[in-house]
């Protein structure tokens, strides 16, 4: 009867040690001040800055799509890169069409520089060496990739980078519309296939399927919206075609951030001072 408490002691200790040992969180609102500064201390110097947006996609999309979906990507990277993650920025630009909706929060551009801006440097004070903004929202684009060159130029001098990585949106936005163009399904819109599919992969409970209806489908389903706020045609998506949409967007975001540290790594080196 001993022999058996042991083992069973043994496994429960055992099982307990291996719940202890779970890999660590990379989004920092899930740290502590110390546990963050010995991450940042033992390496962790990438942080990923996601903005998603909170906005009306018609009848069959929750308004945080976006917030759901980067997350999911955001983890992703960050495991691959061995970086961490700051908490999602929920609010963005969008046009005033989307505004007539309930439920469409919209920050002017000069806003979300601002908070963005704001963001970047405290992490930048953090200890963080590399910063990487990044957004899966259209209106984001411009405002993210003219912040990240004046941050780069202005706070290079203090080990400080800051890179807008695009390719996981507009590249990858691009080959995704092409492949389904060429399956003959109406490639773009908002809340149409691709937006449907990436948000059933990341978040089932954010999509009504019984609600899909087709919107507004010239243009490729990049014109303007119909009277339920959708464009495109979300009749097609499923959850396995997001899922590949999403691995296209890490893939490709991935490689521009890693050819990125290494052009940074390479002019780090070539600084008269370490030469």
């Amino acid at each position: 009867m001993s022999r058996y408490l042991f083992i069973i002691t043994f496994l429960c200790c055992g099982l307990r040690g291996l719940a202890q040992q779970a890999p660590p969180t990379v989004f920092l609102e899930e740290m502590t001040s110390q546990e963050l500064q010995a991450r940042i201390r033992a390496g962790a110097e990438t942080v990923l800055v996601f903005s998603g947006g909170t906005e009306a996609s018609g009848p069959h999309l929750a308004l945080g799509k976006h917030n759901y979906r980067v997350r999911q990507y955001a983890a992703q990277l960050a495991d691959s890169l061995g970086a961490l993650v700051a908490p999602v920025l929920p609010f963005a630009p969008n046009s005033p069409v989307l505004q007539r909706f309930p439920g469409t929060i919209t920050l002017s551009d000069e806003t979300f520089y601002a908070v963005n801006e704001e963001v970047a440097r405290s992490l930048a004070a953090a200890g963080f060496r590399h910063i990487v903004l990044l957004s899966d929202h259209y209106n984001s684009q411009q405002p993210l990739q003219r912040l990240a060159a004046r941050l780069d130029s202005a706070l290079q001098g203090s080990g400080v980078r800051v890179l807008f990585c695009s390719d996981g949106y507009a590249r990858a936005r691009k080959q995704i519309e092409s492949r389904l163009a060429a399956e003959k399904q109406v490639p773009g819109g908002h809340g149409g296939l691709w937006d449907t599919a990436e948000t059933m992969a990341a978040a089932p409970d954010a999509v009504r399927p019984a609600l899909f209806a087709a919107g507004d489908t010239t243009h490729g389903g990049n014109g303007p919206l119909n009277a339920a706020g959708v464009s495109g045609d979300p009749r097609a998506a499923t959850a396995a075609l997001g899922r590949e949409f999403g691995a296209l967007r890490v893939q490709l975001a991935l490689a521009e951030i890693r050819a990125w540290q290494a052009q940074a790594a390479r002019q780090q080196a070539f600084k008269p001072g370490n030469r």
